[in-house]
């Protein structure tokens, strides 16, 4: 997930001042985030939320930035339509997920014992075989098509690509999505957070980092509670 963000990350509209400033700040949180979830978090439902987004906002990033990028070569970086242009993709992608999150559950794709959660086999099965085929094939076609045409229809294809990416992304993961605003609900009424089913293997192969016990010892400082 790390190395996916920061590598999307450099096709962003690079003519804006400032992008590499905002760039090394992306690049900053997103090792820290990820080091905080690999040593410190315990939280089921803050580590799922952070891996569906950034599946989900990897390509309407990239394709707001495209979008972004070939407007101000046509209207400049000022423009209200550049700007307009540019914030679409994820605008629309937005509005998709707030329908998904407000739609109501069919499946409940995680299985809960006491406060520990896990995915459901098969959903995970499928859910890494459909992100992984949708990946693959949008990318294989995407480059093999865009070689055959122009500059300019080649960025509206790669644009309405990125962005439609992002909604069957979306669609893949709807159970997961809703599946976790019904744990949220849930966790709200219980006096300890939901957290892994394997919490206690996580914490045994913590221990054996250094920068595990590190974490850990940082984590007792600000006395938090931990989940038992």
């Amino acid at each position: 997930m790390f190395f996916a963000i920061v590598f999307f990350g450099l096709f962003g509209p690079s003519n804006l001042d400032y992008f590499w400033c905002l760039y090394l700040v992306l690049f900053l949180g997103s090792l820290i985030w990820t080091l905080y979830l690999i040593y410190v978090c315990e939280r089921y439902i803050v580590y799922m939320a952070t891996f569906l987004t950034a599946v989900i906002c990897i390509f309407a990033y990239s394709a707001s930035s495209l979008a972004y990028v070939s407007m101000s070569a046509v209207f400049g970086k000022s423009n209200v339509l550049t700007i307009v242009g540019g914030m679409s993709p994820s605008v629309f992608v937005c509005i998709v997920f707030v329908v998904v999150f407000r739609s109501k559950s069919s499946f409940f794709p995680f299985e809960v014992i006491g406060n520990r959660v896990t995915s459901k086999k098969k959903e995970q099965s499928r859910k890494n075989y459909n992100v992984g085929f949708v990946a693959g094939v949008s990318t294989l076609t995407g480059g093999l098509f865009i070689r055959s045409v122009d500059e300019i229809t080649s960025a509206v294809i790669s644009i309405a690509g990125g962005t439609g990416v992002s909604i069957v992304m979306l669609f893949f993961l709807r159970h997961s999505i809703r599946g976790l605003r019904t744990l949220r609900i849930q966790e709200r009424l219980m006096p300890i957070p939901y957290t892994f089913m394997v919490i206690d293997e996580i914490r045994e192969a913590r221990s054996r980092w250094w920068l595990g016990r590190f974490f850990k010892w940082i984590n007792s400082l600000f006395d938090s509670p931990v989940p038992k």
